[in-house]
């Protein structure tokens, strides 16, 4: 069998997992205040992120439309809830975010998870990647 090496190294700070959890929080209000300019506040410019249905968005210009779109009309009277479930670094200034959604609709509920890669850069925390997936 072929060696394998661990990656993840010391946990992220207490000062980066409030400021990693602050934003999703971030997510989370942009959603339920249906505002795009916020959600989408903590993307890198180059962000990738698929969304839910698989849809692959690519840059924060095309996430921000994607949101000013989705907010302004199929999502509509829907709330959220987004928890970290775990944090993880596999490198410094590099951290990895699971996620738990857990959305209301006028029809019921649903829940999401998700992962998303986090990178420290001038100080500050972007998330430069970020996928969602139904739970089944």
């Amino acid at each position: 069998m072929t060696a394998r090496p661990s990656v993840y190294g010391p946990a992220v700070s207490e000062q980066d997992r409030r400021d990693l959890e602050q934003l999703v929080a971030q997510i989370e209000t942009g959603f339920n205040q249906k505002d795009p300019a916020v959600i989408d506040g903590p993307f890198s410019d180059d962000a990738v992120v698929i969304v839910p249905d698989g849809t692959v968005l690519r840059g924060w210009s095309n996430l921000f439309a994607y949101h000013t779109a989705r907010l302004s009309g199929p999502v509509t009277g829907w709330t959220t809830r987004i928890t970290v479930t775990d944090i993880s670094s596999p490198a410094p200034d590099l951290a990895v975010l699971h996620l738990r959604q857990d959305t209301t609709t006028p029809q019921g509920a649903f829940a999401n998870h998700g992962t998303a890669v986090a990178v420290r850069k001038d100080s500050a925390w972007w998330i430069s990647a970020m996928q969602n997936t139904n739970v089944a």
